[in-house]
């Protein structure tokens, strides 16, 4: 009896023990598979020298034949990384100071240190995954791993600590410190943040803090500045790019490569606007039919599974995923198959000609707000939607350009009662019906915030009726010198903000049909997307805009040409809603190390794997202020 109380009281201590101690620091170590296009180190043609905080070039030949010995050979990139300007993209909002000098190092010596518990360990451990992938594709040799570097380890250390905040909301810290310095022959990065969406970022700074030296001899090595330090937070806390994925299908993998490049650039809302009149690509498990009678192909679908894992690899990069079903309009290719169900017409003016009295452009179609059954199979939607994100916070619904002609010819083909009046009413109806199957998906539960697209409804005098502004956003797409964005403000209700004339991307690549108005004229650079601050130039409270978001439709844009079509211009608008820097409204001249910074960005870009487009000229690249 003795002895088996000893062993209880032995059991209880080290049962108490094993509850009660802190949880263990990971060392994670992570050697990726190199997959970059290496170069064939070649002689140096040139060198760059730090002038007045502007790198300028010299010609080798020339430098060495004045002096009569070999100068210290410097390549542009460790040039631009030492003198003067951050490299930084966004630009931190908070203090930084950058070190003068570097040291040379190599992948294999990298190890993260953590001190997290919870499930947000294996997010960090995640996003470490990623950062390492991000400091690999720089390489340019494979065998530089042999050569000695200035350092024996690097470490990184993460510190998170709310680890029990796991999905992003508008109200969660994305805020940083990172602090990198040498200890003995070692560097120690430090990430420091409220919740891992905050390291996650500061994981992304310290990998803009190390570069690809070609320079360095037996032909190149990765350096990391010496010291550092970087407070930070972004401006705003919804910081968007929507994609359009219905006109033209995109593949997974493109959309990774959005993502990844989303990541890199700080931006935390994927607004993937899935479907629309052309098609209808997502699988839904509880109605086969969308994507059977919707999709182009059955190769052109999204299955439940890569969705999910598409909302995953998001998460794990500070991203959320917000699937937009739009409704009533854009509703038409995909919804045709109620009668053979024994629903009833889901959609009326599908593929109806001629189409421009009928939608705005073709093929048409809009749900049938008579029909009760669109309701149900609306609520049931909506709740495959909430489960395959898990996104409960926001919702998108869509509900923009709604043509009322439609309804009016339907209702009068088909011997409806018309009670109205005014058709908006109609409108607004199915709107507050179509909000209710919502919170109904949800559990009953209200959704914080339902987003809609600005429209006719969102304008006086309907706004006020059928739109709640206590848990309604409006995405305010029309132009900037539109009163709609104002009118909303003075209203009360919050805003997301996409102006039509500057963070469209999808503009300025002419008609892709005949007949009516194709195109939206004309192309927005990145300067424009760079300079629009609409909250400065109008004077409007940043106390009701919830952020912003640059669009993307597909019209004229697949797979193939996607990345151009977003980057570096996307980033451009990332720095304008994670940094929201002074502009100078009466020159609107954007300063040289804006443009020294987002080439330094999009050639970070490239080396992940994203094809964004060129600023300028590679002599511009090379002769840093000479093309402004």
């Amino acid at each position: 009896m003795v002895v088996t109380l000893l062993c209880a009281v032995l059991f209880v201590y080290l049962y108490w023990q094993q509850t009660s101690r802190q949880e263990p620091t990971l060392v994670f170590n992570y050697e990726h598979a190199f997959v970059s296009n290496y170069k064939k180190p070649q002689p140096p043609q040139w060198t760059w020298e730090c002038v007045n905080q502007r790198c300028e070039r010299r010609h080798v030949t020339t430098a060495s034949s004045s002096s009569h010995k070999q100068p210290k050979l410097q390549s542009l990139a460790t040039c631009g990384m030492l003198c003067g300007s951050t490299q930084l993209w966004p630009q931190p909002t908070g203090p930084v100071t950058l070190g003068t000098r570097a040291v040379t190092f190599n992948h294999l010596q990298m190890q993260l240190v953590t001190l997290v518990a919870g499930p947000a360990k294996h997010m960090v451990e995640q996003a470490y995954r990623a950062f390492n992938d991000s400091i690999v594709s720089l390489v340019q040799r494979a065998d530089y791993v042999k050569d000695r570097p200035d350092i024996k380890k690097f470490t990184v250390k993460v510190t998170v600590s709310h680890p029990e905040i796991v999905r992003l909301k508008l109200d969660t810290s994305e805020g940083y410190n990172v602090v990198v310095k040498v200890q003995n022959d070692e560097i120690v990065a430090n990430v420091t943040a409220k919740t891992f969406f905050g390291a996650r970022h500061g994981l992304e700074t310290l990998s803009q803090l190390i570069w690809w030296d070609e320079y360095v001899p037996g032909g190149g090595s990765l350096r990391v500045l010496k010291g550092a330090t970087v407070q930070d937070a972004p401006a705003f806390p919804y910081r968007g790019l929507m994609l359009d994925t219905s006109r033209n299908f995109m593949s997974i993998d493109t959309l990774k490569r959005v993502l990844v490049a989303m990541a890199a650039s700080k931006l935390n809302v994927f607004h993937w606007h899935i479907t629309d009149s052309q098609s209808f690509p997502l699988v839904v498990p509880a109605y086969p039919e969308f994507s059977k009678t919707g999709s182009y192909g059955p190769d052109m679908t999204y299955s439940p599974e890569e969705v999910r894992g598409l909302v995953e690899f998001a998460r794990l990069r500070g991203i959320r995923v917000l699937l937009e079903v739009d409704t009533p309009a854009h509703a038409g290719n995909g919804w045709t198959w109620g009668p053979k169900e024994g629903l009833g017409e889901l959609a009326v003016c599908v593929n109806e000609k001629p189409w421009n009295i009928y939608c705005g452009e073709p093929p048409c179609g809009q749900l049938n707000p008579d029909n009760p059954a669109v309701y149900t199979v609306l609520e049931n939607l909506y709740k495959y939607l909430l489960d395959l994100t898990g996104e409960r916070e926001i919702f998108h619904i869509g509900g923009d350009e709604v043509n009322l002609e439609c309804w009016a010819q339907h209702l009068q083909k088909n011997i409806v009662t018309n009670n109205y009046t005014d058709l908006h009413d109609l409108w607004g109806d199915f709107t507050l019906k179509a909000i209710n199957r919502l919170h109904q998906a949800n559990g009953g539960t209200k959704v914080p915030h339902v987003i809609v697209w600005s429209s006719k409804l969102s304008q006086r005098p309907y706004i006020s009726k059928y739109l709640d502004k206590s848990n309604v956003v409006v995405q305010s797409w029309g132009a900037s010198q539109w009163t709609d964005t104002p009118d909303l403000i003075a209203d009360g209700y919050k805003v997301i903000l996409s102006h039509v004339d500057a963070w469209y991307l999808d503009c300025g690549f002419g008609r892709w049909r005949e007949t009516g108005e194709a195109a939206c004229d004309p192309y927005r650079p990145w300067q424009t997307v760079y300079s629009h601050r609409p909250w400065q130039q109008f004077h409007l409270p940043k106390n009701q805009i919830m952020g912003g978001e640059v669009c993307l439709w597909s019209e004229q844009v697949d797979e193939s040409s996607v990345d151009a079509r977003l980057w570096p211009r996307a980033a451009a608008f990332a720095e304008r809603v994670w940094t929201d820097p002074q502009l100078d409204v009466a020159t609107f001249n954007i300063h040289e190390d804006v443009y020294t910074r987002l080439n330094t960005h999009r050639d970070r870009l490239v080396a992940r794997g994203i094809g964004a487009e060129a600023l300028w000229p590679q002599w511009c690249s090379q002769n840093p202020g000479m093309c402004l």
